[in-house]
């Protein structure tokens, strides 16, 4: 339901905004320019989500040089850290009754992405800019966990794992893209965009270490990879402005 309504205010949005153009006359030539970007303007935008909990977010920054009125170099960053920690209270086993504190549980993670792409715009309307392009996926990330265990002569073990539940990968893609930029004053738009794509996620080796070591030191485990082909769709209205 979201999605239907997602889609109709964006439709409503830019009809309205057509709706306020006067066709060109001899008398009253285009103002294309006064919307649209010029050769060397720069952009940045956003993703809006007006009927999502966070109305506006930024999942990754997305630029954009327009080498000419109708082409552009994008460039997509993100970057993710998250991390956690939590005081552990450890049982003692030589001294029933008491419990050993001071070691703290922590996980984190850590990623980046980047969409390095280009596009090429077509004339549309003198608030319309359809596009199409193609785009690189490049992205990685890798995770940590840390926890405590207690022996049985109150020997604390400190154990490290990195990457469990497919939380460490790398990803290489391309993407084919679809879209269109619709401007609601000068050099503000909304904007939708689509695109088809492949891409190879290749998932790190889960690696757990303690300390002190173990007997038996646990192996690596290979969580292997997997390969995508489809289509892709951004849910979210791209709000952007030209500077």
């Amino acid at each position: 339901m979201k999605k239907v309504l997602f889609t109709a205010a964006l439709f409503s949005a830019c009809t309205f905004v057509m709706a306020q153009e006067a066709p060109s006359t001899p008398s009253t030539p285009s103002t294309t320019s006064d919307y649209k970007p010029a050769a060397g303007a720069n952009n940045l935008e956003l993703n809006f989500t007006p009927l999502g909990n966070s109305p506006i977010s930024i999942t990754n920054i997305r630029y954009r040089r327009f080498l000419t009125e109708t082409t552009a170099l994008r460039l997509g960053v993100g970057v993710s850290i998250m991390s956690s920690s939590v005081e552990e209270v450890l049982p003692s086993n030589l001294t029933p009754g008491t419990f050993i504190t001071g070691q703290k549980a922590k996980t984190s993670t850590f990623g980046w992405n980047i969409k390095p792409g280009y596009e090429k715009h077509f004339k549309g309307t003198n608030r319309l800019s359809p596009y199409i392009g193609g785009e690189l996926d490049l992205a990685s990330q890798m995770s940590k966990s840390v926890s405590h265990t207690i022996a049985a002569n109150d020997v604390i073990t400190e154990t490290i794992v990195r990457n469990a539940g497919k939380n460490g990968f790398f990803r290489f893609g391309v993407n084919a893209l679809a879209g269109f930029d619709c401007y609601l004053t000068k050099h503000l738009y909304l904007g939708a965009e689509m695109g088809f794509g492949l891409s190879t996620v290749l998932y790190s080796k889960v690696k757990t270490s303690s300390s002190p070591a173990p007997a038996s030191p646990v192996r690596d485990v290979d969580q292997g990879n997997t390969f995508n082909l489809g289509p892709n769709f951004n849910s979210a209205i791209r709000l952007g402005f030209i500077f």
